[in-house]
């Protein structure tokens, strides 16, 4: 057991936590990245043939499930390495079990307020705890505060450590991005170096250059898009941290 912070505390894994994360993780990479929402969820559970997780997470080669595996759980090299080493995983318990002798899950202290313990507020307080220990300022940080900026500035705090708190808990996230996102000026790009580039060969030298410009400036406008803030972030009817702290409470793991 190792305490991380004044509001919460590491201690070993579990395979059924190591499943909840990988859904839970894989559901949320897909809406936000993709805007990928599933209507009807692939069911799985321990006892599950593995490929059925790696279908439900759309991890369909060793590649992918080996990048998003480690990204997702946090898992170094060496540690991936001793994962997938050693006899053949058939079940789903198999792989989880693995991974969960080599990571910890969080635990949140369960806090008295005027005698008496209180989930949700002691929720809030790891949540608040897990943005400070990131950077955030959140000396206004009260449960009555938006979810709007703070999840627009940081939303991977909130589809990372904090979802981790209780996985499975959060309603899958819709982002939405500037009209001119990275998904259309990539394609943008794309089109332009298959198509235009090609023909402005035969219009001399300066057409070319200024076609290779073009298209480095849309290739750097991508990444910069990439890079700045969604729009609107939104976790369902989740308004505030209360409303964020009450859910978390639901599925948390609390100790006294």
């Amino acid at each position: 057991m190792q305490q991380t912070s004044a509001a919460l505390i590491e201690v070993p894994a579990t395979p059924e936590y190591v499943l909840e994360v990988l859904l839970e993780q894989a559901r949320q990479e897909w809406s936000k990245s993709l805007n990928i929402f599933e209507e009807e969820e692939i069911p799985v559970t321990l006892d599950s043939p593995l490929g059925t997780l790696f279908e439900a997470c759309h991890l369909y080669d060793s590649a992918l499930i080996s990048i998003f595996t480690k990204n997702w759980l946090g898992l170094s090299e060496s540690d991936w390495g001793q994962v997938v080493a050693g006899p053949q995983m058939h079940t789903v318990r198999d792989f989880c079990g693995r991974i969960a002798a080599r990571m910890t899950m969080p635990v949140i202290f369960l806090e008295t307020f005027i005698g008496r313990t209180c989930r949700p507020a002691s929720a809030f307080l790891a949540i608040r705890s897990l943005l400070q220990e990131a950077g955030v300022d959140v000396a206004d940080v009260a449960p009555s505060t938006s979810l709007s900026k703070v999840t627009r500035q940081h939303l991977d705090l909130f589809l990372g450590p904090i979802a981790k708190l209780a996985p499975g808990g959060l309603p899958t996230v819709r982002v939405k991005r500037p009209v001119w996102d990275t998904n259309w000026i990539g394609t943008a790009a794309i089109l332009f170096y298959l198509l235009l580039c090609p023909l402005s060969v035969g219009y001399g030298t300066a057409a070319y250059l200024v076609s290779l410009f073009v298209l480095a400036c849309l290739v750097i406008a991508a990444y910069g898009t990439k890079e700045r803030d969604p729009v609107r972030v939104r976790f369902g009817n989740l308004r505030t941290f209360r409303d964020l702290s009450e859910l978390i409470a639901q599925r948390a793991v609390f100790r006294a």
